[in-house]
C-alpha cells in the first residue's frame, strides 16, 4: 500500500481489493470513529501494518461490502477528513407535519431568513437552451389529481460518469446513498429546492405520457421490486402499453434508469397531496418524493427544478437537452 509517503504491507481480506484502487488507509496509531486504535499486527506469519477501512468502519456509509472506493485522481497520503471534509457540522431540523415548505435547504434558508429579517442567497438557475428539437408527448386526464406536469428529453447522458464527491457527500450526510448520476442529481435537487423529480428510460417508454386514474385491476412492479394491484382512483403515470410509475410516491421498474440507459425523460410535476397521501398510505408506502407531495410542493417550483435538474446533469453526465413540454390543467 502506497501511503504518499511510504509502501507499506497490509493483509486485506476485503473482496474488491485490486491493484490501483485508491481507498482510505489508516496507519498505525489512527483512531477510527468507534474509538478502535488501529496497531501492526501478524496476521498467519506476515506483518500487516494498519488497516484498509471500509465506509461503515468510518462512519460515513453503512456499506459493509469491502473498502472505501475513492476517486482515481485522488493524491495519496491526503487526510481522508480534508477530503470529504469531515470536520463539519449537521444541523437535524425537526418540522412539524404542516411544515413542508421546510423540507429543503432553500425553505429552511428562507425562513431563517424572515426569523432574523435577513436576505437570503437566492440559488442563480439558469435556462438551459435546447440543443435538440426532441420532445415526447405529455397529456393530462381531467380530475386525476396532477394540474402541472413538465418533461423534458434529454440524449446522450453517461450513466458512467461519476457522481462529483462534493453531491455525493451531501446527500450521503442528508441521508441518501450515492446511486448513478441521473438518481444522485434527482435526488439532489429534491433536497435543494424541495421539488421531488423522476427520470425515465426514454427509450423505455411507449408513444407517450400519460397521466391519469388507475383503472383499477392494473398492475406494476415498482423499484422496490414488488408487485402492486393497482385500485381506481390511484394517480399513475402510464404510456400507451400501460402503468410505468405511481404518480409522485415511486417509479416502476420497467421504465428505470439501468446501466444501458443513453437517454432520459425527466419529469418535473405538482401532484394533489389529498390524492399523494391516500395512495401512498393505501400500498404503505413512505417514500422522500410522498412525504413532500402529501404536504404540498410549490405549485411554482416544477420550472425551476426542471432547469436546475438539467444544468447539473448536462454538466456531470453530458448529453443534449431538448425543450420543456409543460402541460397544465385549470
Amino acid at each position: 500500500v502506497d501511503d504518499g509517503s511510504q509502501i507499506n504491507m497490509v493483509v486485506c481480506g476485503a473482496s474488491n481489493v485490486v491493484e490501483g484502487l485508491v481507498t482510505a488507509y489508516a496507519r498505525p496509531g489512527a483512531v477510527l470513529p468507534e474509538g478502535q486504535t488501529i496497531a501492526s499486527a501478524n496476521l498467519r506469519g506476515i506483518d500487516s501494518v494498519g488497516m484498509l477501512c471500509g465506509g461503515d468502519e468510518l462512519g460515513i456509509s453503512d456499506d459493509k461490502d469491502g473498502i472505501a472506493e475513492l476517486d482515481s485522481d485522488t493524491k495519496l497520503g491526503i487526510d481522508i477528513r480534508e477530503l470529504l471534509a469531515l470536520d463539519d457540522l449537521s444541523i437535524d431540523v425537526d418540522l412539524t407535519p404542516n411544515r413542508g415548505d421546510c423540507l429543503s435547504l432553500h425553505g429552511i434558508a428562507r425562513e431563517v431568513g424572515v426569523l432574523n429579517e435577513l436576505s437570503i442567497s437566492e440559488l442563480s438557475i439558469k435556462a438551459i437552451s435546447p440543443t435538440i428539437d426532441d420532445t415526447f408527448p405529455v397529456e393530462i386526464k381531467k380530475g386525476c389529481g396532477c394540474s402541472r406536469y413538465l418533461g423534458r428529453v434529454v440524449r446522450g447522458v453517461d450513466i458512467r460518469a461519476s457522481t462529483p464527491r462534493w453531491m455525493a457527500e451531501r446527500l450521503r450526510r442528508s441521508g441518501l446513498r450515492s446511486i448513478d448520476p441521473i438518481v444522485d442529481i434527482t435526488n439532489y435537487v429534491m433536497l435543494e429546492l424541495g421539488q421531488p423529480m423522476h427520470a425515465f428510460d426514454l427509450n423505455r417508454l411507449k408513444k407517450k405520457i400519460i397521466v391519469r386514474s388507475a383503472k383499477g385491476g392494473e398492475t406494476l412492479t415498482l423499484l422496490n421490486g414488488q408487485d402492486y394491484s393497482l385500485e381506481k382512483g390511484n394517480l399513475v403515470i402510464s404510456d400507451s402499453s400501460g402503468v410505468v410509475a405511481l404518480a409522485g410516491v415511486m417509479g416502476g421498474e420497467s421504465t428505470s434508469v439501468q446501466a444501458d440507459t443513453v437517454d432520459i425523460f425527466l419529469e418535473s410535476a405538482f401532484f394533489s397531496p389529498d390524492i399523494v397521501a391516500g395512495t401512498a398510505r393505501y400500498f404503505g408506502l413512505h417514500t422522500d418524493a410522498s412525504h413532500r407531495f402529501e404536504r404540498g410542493v410549490d405549485y411554482n417550483l416544477q420550472s425551476k427544478s426542471m432547469e436546475r435538474a438539467t444544468g447539473l446533469l448536462l454538466e456531470i453526465a453530458g448529453g443534449s437537452a431538448g425543450p420543456v413540454v409543460e402541460k397544465i390543467l385549470e
